[in-house]
């Protein structure tokens, strides 16, 4: 089936914001007066604000309710993010294709108010006709609800789209979408774990080489 559209995630695939959720999460917990194990962040990767608050109630005995965790993470994910980028070369990517005329989504685990900052920041919001968050969904990635929601909203079959995600919960959630799915993560350390049947791109590799490819478009850069 040929390629359409790509489906993006956001936070450690488009953007530099991994730093900035880290900063954000360990400062409310120091408001709050708890704390969690070293390295319990970085397990969290590519988990919703729901299932955050479930694993934080879970180690810390805090007793709050999602709303008020969000409100909490919120506050302090203000002033972090205000230094976010772009990762790499993910914005040319954005541009080269958004001249193709190809259809692009963006699908996050990030709350709206998450996203909608993370865009404006990094001048990022203009290239997406599509937008879904975390909040426009009732199941948050690993569920393909966010994926086949955007699939929908841009009038393009599941199998026509293409997802590209930097975490394994994500991956999860384009396979489960029956999309083509590509992961391409931050640490090479996550290799190995690449499922079966997601099509894995290491850490090192040129995604926009990988992406000209699998939409049949010639790499102008072989050619000098």
């Amino acid at each position: 089936m040929t390629l359409k559209a790509i489906l993006w995630d956001m936070d450690g695939t488009l953007i530099d914001s991994e730093p900035a959720h880290q900063k954000a999460f360990l400062k409310a917990l120091d408001s709050l007066g708890v704390s969690v194990g070293f390295g319990t962040q970085k397990e969290m990767l590519g988990l919703s604000s729901v299932e955050v608050h479930q694993r934080v109630v879970e180690l810390t005995g805090l007793n709050i309710t999602l709303a008020q965790w969000r409100s909490e993470k919120w506050r302090h994910y203000q002033y972090c993010s205000r230094n976010i980028t772009p990762l790499k070369n993910s914005q040319a990517i954005l541009d080269a294709f958004s001249a193709k005329a190809i259809p692009m989504a963006l699908v996050s685990n990030s709350s709206r108010d998450e996203l909608e900052l993370n865009l404006e920041v990094t001048n990022l919001r203009n290239y997406f006709k599509v937008i879904i968050s975390r909040d426009d969904v009732e199941n948050g990635k690993p569920s393909p609800e966010g994926y086949l929601a955007a699939a929908k909203a841009l009038s393009i079959k599941a199998n026509e789209c293409l997802v590209i995600e930097d975490s394994l919960t994500g991956v999860k959630a384009g396979l489960a979408a029956k999309m083509t799915t590509l992961f391409h993560p931050e640490s090479d350390s996550l290799a190995p774990l690449c499922p079966e049947d997601a099509i894995l791109l290491r850490p090192d590799k040129d995604l926009n080489a990988w992406l000209l490819k699998a939409f049949n478009y010639p790499d102008e850069n072989r050619k000098r």
